[in-house]
């Protein structure tokens, strides 16, 4: 049973019921109403009788004070004394016999209903006789006996006319949601994450659902993308860790085979080979970083004084290959400094940083700065080398990436990635700017480390 054939039962059924109950409702209001008009008539009858004389309780006088279809008859308790008709002795109701005026509802031999009035009538404080006074319900019976097959032919009629408005609404009320539900069939066939469900409706529970489907969709296809992405540049970096890697092994299979020829040991030779052994060895080690990077392994960090650390890394690098000044400049507040940090890590970044600033700088010079930058300290490597392409410049950060080959100077191109994931692993950041002709500013910021114990109080 489909959603829509079980919204439009329940709405019919539920204005079914309430059809139902109205209907029983006006019968009985009805019903009533109509009793309490005869028994007010009833009452007023009867008084008038009690407060005649006895002498004047005559048939003709009775029938005065009521229409034809109203009887009325005084007695005590055996005998009848008086009666507008010969309707026949009514009986005597038990509250009327005990003193209390009585309406009940009775009926004649052949059935018919009318409703009797009984009032006691008291002389000298002792209850001498009763009045009671007779009316049909015959009216009544035939407007009741009428109303009972409108109110159900009516019901009937109200309640098919329901179910189709019912159907209607319910159609139109799950239509998003019917909507909702083939998007989902055809993206499950098509793999079609581009789908969405349009919508113009109020932000009811209808207007959520296909918001959160949509955002769902939004979601999804923003982590599909970013996965053929992340499986494209996986297949990129196996394809240039795969060249990387073949370079230097055929510079070394090259010189073996030479060796071989030759029968002598070629200093040369061995030397070439010795460099790109470690090469090699070094890609390697960049590689095995990325695949740490990759896997979300982050080393122990430990609290770390920035000074000393940066002065070490400058100072061996001053036998890096340059031909440029190298110039640094570290305030003496450095080394009071702490970051929470993995020291051979910090080491690398900055190696990478100063190698490559001292490998695209053929001349003029290299300056190392710190300095406070908000919540943390700033490391700036500038150099007045070619610089770097505004279009080149947000890509430098990308693993294999070595820009222009004619300013390449060589190297994986892993470094600088390498160098953003240690900052990413130490809360910090590492940003690049450049002018073509003027050089480039690599800046690593860091949080600077607070022991809880000297953490204000707030």
């Amino acid at each position: 049973m489909s959603l829509r054939l079980r919204l439009a039962l329940l709405y019919t059924a539920q204005l079914t019921v309430a059809l139902l109950l109205f209907s029983f409702l006006l019968y009985g209001v009805m019903q009533w109403a109509y009793e309490r008009e005869v028994d007010a008539s009833l009452r007023s009858v009867a008084w008038q009788v009690a407060q005649g004389a006895p002498l004047t309780w005559s048939p003709l006088s009775l029938r005065s004070l009521a229409d034809r279809s109203t009887f009325i008859l005084v007695r005590t308790e055996d005998t009848v004394i008086t009666r507008s008709s010969d309707f026949g002795i009514f009986p005597m109701p038990a509250e009327a016999l005990a003193g209390k005026a009585t309406f009940t509802t009775e009926r004649d031999v052949n059935g018919e209903p009318y409703r009797l009035y009984t009032l006691p009538i008291y002389v000298n404080g002792s209850l001498a006789f009763w009045v009671q006074v007779a009316q049909p319900l015959r009216l009544l019976e035939r407007v009741l006996t009428s109303l009972r097959p409108i109110l159900g032919l009516g019901t009937a009629l109200f309640a098919l006319l329901a179910g189709a408005v019912a159907w209607w609404l319910a159609g139109r009320a799950i239509a998003p949601v019917q909507r909702v539900a083939e998007a989902a069939e055809s993206v499950g066939q098509s793999a079609d994450l581009s789908l969405r469900v349009p919508y113009s409706g109020p932000p009811d529970e209808v207007g959520r659902l296909v918001h959160t489907f949509n955002g769902m969709m939004d979601r999804l296809q923003e982590m599909y993308t970013r996965l053929a992405a992340a499986v494209d540049a996986q297949k990129r970096f196996v394809a240039d860790a795969s060249h990387e890697l073949r370079t230097p092994l055929t510079i070394i299979r090259g010189n073996i085979d030479y060796l071989e020829r030759a029968g002598t040991l070629d200093p040369e030779a061995l030397a070439d080979m010795k460099a790109e052994a470690a090469r090699m060895s070094e890609l390697l080690e960049e590689l095995l970083a990325m695949a740490r990077a990759d896997a979300g392994q982050k080393p122990e960090l430990e609290p770390l004084a920035l000074g000393p650390l940066v002065r070490d890394v400058c100072r061996k690098a001053e036998a890096l290959p340059h031909q440029v000044d190298f110039i640094v400049e570290l305030p003496p507040a450095l080394d009071r400094v702490m970051v929470l940090g993995h020291a051979e890590w910090l080491r690398r970044a900055l190696y990478i940083l100063l190698d490559n600033a001292f490998k695209y700088t053929p001349s003029g010079s290299v300056t190392v700065r710190a300095g406070r930058q908000g919540e943390g300290v700033v490391l700036q490597v500038i150099d007045t080398g070619p610089g770097i392409p505004p279009e080149e410049l947000p890509r430098v950060f990308d693993r294999f990436y070595r820009g222009d080959p004619a300013r390449s100077r060589g190297g994986s191109g892993l470094g600088l990635a390498i160098a953003s994931w240690v900052a990413g692993m130490h809360g910090g950041r590492l940003t690049a700017e450049s002018k073509v002709g003027e050089g480039s500013t690599f800046s690593l910021w860091l949080p600077i480390y607070r022991p809880a114990a000297a953490q204000p109080n707030s």
